[in-house]
């Protein structure tokens, strides 16, 4: 039996966490906080890049689908261009790590009800990052949006010195 475009988005959005898991897994034990420079540019932080991911998997799979945000009280602080945090003002790690968890459990519940008719929606504030102002095109961006930071991880191991393959 053919999957719906649902199950595939689902898939999808399974696969980049799965990547982003499996950085994450191989950068245990660095320092969580560092931020590297290089030619005067500050990379983002492990944290940095875990809280961010929550923020906009928020937005962007619940906020502009439709579905039910969650409250992420220190969202802001991890936003579209926002500035890394000095370490003491970050909210606490197993914080950021339950809201992680949390905001990609819902998404994917939520995702996974969508009809065909419902992701051929436009998006609740009209965004267009995936192309189209529809559900779908918004998840799909997600999905890219979860695998470019996901990359920033794979780059961090490299200047961590932690081995991938």
């Amino acid at each position: 039996m053919a999957k719906t475009e649902a199950q595939i988005l689902v898939e999808m959005l399974e696969m980049s966490r799965g990547l982003t898991k499996y950085y994450l897994k191989k950068l245990e034990g660095q320092d969580i906080y560092k931020t590297f420079e290089i030619e005067g540019k500050k990379l983002n932080s492990i944290l940095w890049l875990i809280a961010h991911l929550t923020v906009s998997e928020n937005w962007l799979l619940l906020v502009c689908t439709g579905g039910q945000k969650i409250s992420i009280p220190w969202a802001r602080q991890f936003g579209l261009g926002s500035e890394i945090p000095a370490k003491e003002d970050y909210p606490a790690v197993e914080e950021i790590m339950s809201k992680f968890e949390e905001v990609h459990k819902a998404s994917i519940d939520y995702i996974s009800s969508l009809s065909d008719e419902a992701l051929a929606k436009p998006t609740t504030n009209g965004v267009t990052l995936g192309g189209k102002d529809t559900v779908s095109s918004i998840i799909k961006h997600g999905v890219r949006h979860e695998g470019s930071h996901a990359g920033h991880l794979g780059w961090l191991c490299k200047l961590f010195d932690v081995k991938t393959i």
